[in-house]
């Protein structure tokens, strides 16, 4: 009786235990079920890990200016001493007829001898009633010479309207004149007289030099110059390093010493 009773306890038991079983096993389930369908995915969405954005650079590559590989002004050529009579004044006389020729040509005007000769004189006259001699010009006074004496006529007649003076490193000054004669601006260098090395000079040569830059030859390195120290120097050329080694400003006399200079009419 009692090993019935014992056994009719253990059934029962397991029973009830089964029972409680499938009953919590329903509700965890309809639990599950209702969590699943009351989650907001867009508030997992947003606390999702953020994933770092890639920042977008834009490479510009400057490219190289291009310029011509020949360049020559027709700019017409006059000797320092026009009617070839190499007395003191025209000895000096450089810095006048290379800003004559840069004027007219400027201007569009007819250029002649005679008219060179007059221009001439008359700039010096200039120079003795104003600077009280006729000396020697470094680039600073070249351009107050161009600009007092043919300033108003030049910005009104030219279209050019400024006179800049450009001091370069060396190694920048053979690509910088031709950049200038690229955009069609006419230049007038100082130089020592004697590293130009010029074979129509009378030896040996000038000590100081004033010419007008009109042109440039890639092909055989060459700058195109209109040279007014010599009746021969229309249209001479200096290889590129030549010029570039004597181009130099007057400094006080102390010209291999002076900058490199170059007068650039925009």
């Amino acid at each position: 009786m009692i090993k019935r009773f014992k056994n009719c306890f253990c059934f029962t038991t397991l029973v009830i235990l089964a029972a409680g079983f499938l009953i919590w096993s329903s509700c965890e389930i309809d639990f599950a079920e209702k969590e699943i369908e009351s989650l907001d995915f867009s508030s997992y969405l947003k606390f999702k890990k953020k994933q770092p954005e890639t920042e977008q650079f834009e490479f510009k590559v400057k490219k190289p200016e291009i310029i011509s590989k020949f360049v020559d002004f027709e700019i017409f050529f006059i000797s320092q001493a026009p009617y070839a009579i190499w007395d003191e004044l025209h000895d000096h006389a450089c810095e006048e007829a290379a800003i004559i020729m840069v004027y007219y040509y400027l201007t569009e005007q007819e250029l002649n001898i005679e008219t060179a000769e007059q221009e001439i004189l008359n700039m010096v006259d200039w120079q003795i009633k104003n600077w009280g001699g006729h000396f020697d010009l470094s680039a600073k006074k070249i351009v107050e010479l161009f600009e007092n004496y043919y300033g108003s006529t030049l910005l009104t007649t030219s279209g050019y309207e400024n006179l800049e003076i450009i001091y370069p490193h060396t190694k920048d000054l053979v690509v910088g004149v031709k950049k200038e004669l690229h955009k069609g601006n006419p230049i007038i260098v100082p130089a020592a007289g004697r590293l130009l090395g010029n074979p129509n000079f009378t030896p040996p040569g000038p000590l100081y030099h004033i010419l007008v830059i009109k042109g440039y030859d890639d092909e055989k390195s060459e700058f195109i110059t209109n040279d007014p120290g010599t009746r021969r120097g229309a249209d001479f050329r200096y290889n590129y390093q030549v010029l570039e080694n004597a181009i130099h400003d007057l400094n006080n006399g102390d010209i291999l010493n002076g900058r490199k200079a170059m007068i650039v009419i925009k």
